[in-house]
């Protein structure tokens, strides 16, 4: 994963989380609960403990405590964060599609293999690979 190179695309408020909890914390809360409203519980009532628990099961005891310290007793939306995924998911398609063909698999079998992987068509993948990446890997034998 490549997450650091799609941290500029994340909205304010995930930023505000990954300082809490770290980027893929941050991004498994977003995969999880994004483009909901979600009450950051302080575990003081009975509906409390329930969305702290909820919480735990999404991110794990510690990221969740972490989080209801610091949010407890606010609602927050939580985005989707659609660019910025879809830039890492393309990131990875350009990154897996370099090495495979690097091993020697054609270009028509890999495209076929990512299509498949990540529930898109091989136009799709094609297009993707066919645009630049935002944040290209430098090619050391240049």
């Amino acid at each position: 994963m490549q997450l650091e190179q799609v941290q500029a695309l994340l909205p304010q408020q995930i930023h505000e989380i990954a300082q809490v909890i770290g980027l893929p914390g941050a991004l498994r809360l977003v995969q999880e609960l994004g483009g909901t409203t979600w009450e950051f519980a302080k575990g003081a009532n009975r509906n409390g403990s329930i969305r702290v628990a909820a919480l735990a099961e999404i991110l794990g005891e510690e990221a969740a405590s972490l989080l209801t310290q610091h949010l407890g007793g606010e609602k927050i939306y939580i985005p989707r964060c659609a660019a910025a995924l879809r830039q890492q998911r393309d990131l990875e398609i350009h990154r897996q599609f370099e090495q495979a063909v690097r091993e020697g698999v054609t270009a028509n079998t890999v495209v076929a293999e990512l299509a498949r992987a990540y529930t898109l068509s091989d136009r799709r993948v094609w297009r993707i690979l066919k645009a630049l990446p935002t944040n290209p890997t430098p090619d050391l034998f240049s």
